[in-house]
């Protein structure tokens, strides 16, 4: 039998998950969404069984194993603890939720329930991703000692005055839209080390919609177009043990549009990995006693079709999901303390 899943929003994200679930094949028992027309498409477009227009009823279906939560993050926690607390597995979308401490309640009520919770985390299942892992993994950088992570967009904020861009429901912009996969990559393929220490700084140059010209948007401009989040944001972070992190993230930038826009770099004792634009990875190293630049070749694959196929197994088999409730905390946790850091003008200390 298949697996039997109901999906909380049924917007963009949610209409990839809808789509991937579809694919493979699962039960779509419903989907909930304040927009009766994004769940009536749900069922036309992908066969979902049932559209709702409030998420309890759905939760009250005793024939659902799992509950993807894929809508905007002010709600990330409420939707969580709620599903959790009528038994559902949870697969939920990035971020983990507002904050740390909302963060903590998704957790108790996971370890209370004794259900699972997937952080959709989508990167990891990257092809090209995963073969810088398995170099990682087979030790051919040595100790990871510092990285670099980065996304430049020059002109890309999305939604301009919608939720992404409205502090009180999205909780940050660029940093916690897009950095927020960065964080959880680079601390992936480092071995997800303790952080201790961070200093960051944010911008938000754009606030309203009149003053903004844009190359390309997520989305469409919505109401007066306002904006209250960061555009821009960096850190340095600290770990355990004296290695480093240095992130740099934005929805917009005036620099040259270059690409590969986006990439990850990690530089061990005895070797390097690259990841450009996130699908190109190259291992630099040594060879028969030479210095030698390695480009590794995978399978492609549809990464987000992955994802779920991981979300279905971890319910089926009760496997520890990848990635898990405690390291979307972590990456929650860094997210808070560079916004904290630059409020505050200083270093962050997390190991007090």
């Amino acid at each position: 039998m298949p697996v039997t899943i109901g999906f909380i929003g049924a917007g963009n994200i949610g209409r990839v998950h809808l789509k991937s679930a579809r694919q493979l094949g699962l039960n779509l028992a419903g989907a909930a969404d304040i927009n009766p027309a994004a769940g009536e498409a749900a069922v036309k477009d992908f066969g979902v069984n049932k559209a709702y227009d409030d998420y309890r009823p759905l939760l009250a279906d005793k024939d659902i194993a799992g509950i993807v939560v894929a809508t905007p993050n002010k709600f990330h926690a409420e939707h969580a603890v709620a599903a959790l607390e009528a038994g559902k597995h949870v697969f939920l979308e990035k971020p983990m939720a507002m904050s740390v401490a909302e963060s903590d309640a998704i957790i108790a009520a996971m370890k209370k329930s004794g259900r699972l919770v997937q952080m959709g985390m989508v990167n990891r299942f990257r092809g090209a991703v995963q073969a810088i892992k398995g170099a990682l993994d087979a030790g051919r950088c040595g100790k990871i000692y510092s990285g670099q992570a980065y996304m430049y967009r020059r002109r890309g904020i999305p939604g301009f005055g919608g939720w992404f861009t409205t502090k009180s429901q999205s909780g940050g912009g660029a940093l916690i839209d897009v950095g927020v996969h960065l964080l959880d990559l680079s601390l992936y393929l480092m071995g997800f080390p303790k952080p201790v220490a961070v200093s960051g700084m944010t911008y938000n140059v754009w606030k309203n919609l009149a003053e903004y010209r844009y190359l390309s948007m997520w989305g469409k401009p919505q109401g007066e177009g306002k904006k209250d989040v960061d555009d821009y944001a960096l850190a340095t972070i600290r770990f355990e043990g004296g290695a480093t992190l240095q992130l740099n993230v934005s929805w917009a930038l005036n620099i040259e549009f270059t690409q590969p826009d986006s990439g990850l770099r990690l530089m061990g004792e005895q070797g390097g990995v690259e990841l450009k634009g996130l699908e190109e990875p190259w291992l630099y190293a040594e060879e028969f006693g030479q210095i030698s630049d390695t480009r590794l070749y995978y399978a492609s694959n549809d990464y987000f079709l992955d994802e779920m196929q991981h979300v279905a197994d971890c319910i089926e088999n009760r496997r520890e999901p990848m990635p898990s409730a405690q390291q979307g905390r972590t990456v929650m946790q860094l997210l808070g303390a560079i916004y904290q850091s630059s409020e505050q003008q200083r270093e962050i200390r997390l190991d007090s």
